[in-house]
């Protein structure tokens, strides 16, 4: 079952909104044990985004591979009609305007794919950076709650120890 790194953020997320809280301090006690799982799901997820972003720049080559053959084969057949046009001596001109008018129709076209498959392969590196940076922004902060939990819970059982000592 693939599971994708905002989910597993929102799992976090759920676990921290529904744990206990510690009464006065505003924070939240949290099975480490579980948090720590969820981490390593994320880390074996994020090849899989980064697989993604590699799958947009192949898809991004093959569409203006694409577009190219097709500019040159509208090329190639606009440069037949021009050739058979000029065997007639009275209509040339009007094969070598039509030829170009093809040649800019097929450059327009190819112009126009490879800049829409450069936008949508932008777009889509865009989302995986942004998603990947939300990703570590949230593990980061985590990271530290559990850290200052952790504190406060060692904080918390020395004074416990120093209470049972007087």
């Amino acid at each position: 079952m693939e599971e994708d790194v905002l989910s597993l953020i929102n799992e976090v997320e759920e676990i921290i909104d529904h744990g206990p809280k510690i009464p006065m301090t505003g924070k939240v006690l949290v099975d480490d044990a579980v948090i720590f799982e969820l981490l390593d799901r994320v880390r074996a997820a994020l090849p899989e985004e980064l697989e993604n972003a590699k799958w947009v720049l192949k898809e991004r080559q093959r569409i203006l591979d694409e577009a190219q053959a097709e500019a040159q084969k509208l090329m190639d057949r606009g440069k037949a009609y021009v050739d058979k046009m000029a065997v007639e001596h009275e209509v040339v001109r009007q094969a070598q305007t039509y030829g170009e008018e093809i040649v800019k129709q097929a450059q327009t076209f190819a112009h126009n794919v490879k800049v829409g498959a450069v936008q949508y392969a932008d777009d889509m590196l865009q989302h995986v950076e942004e998603s990947l940076f939300e990703t570590l922004q949230s593990l980061r902060k985590n990271h530290e709650e559990l850290k200052g939990l952790a504190k406060e819970d060692k904080e918390q059982k020395v004074n416990y120890e120093r209470e049972k000592e007087e």
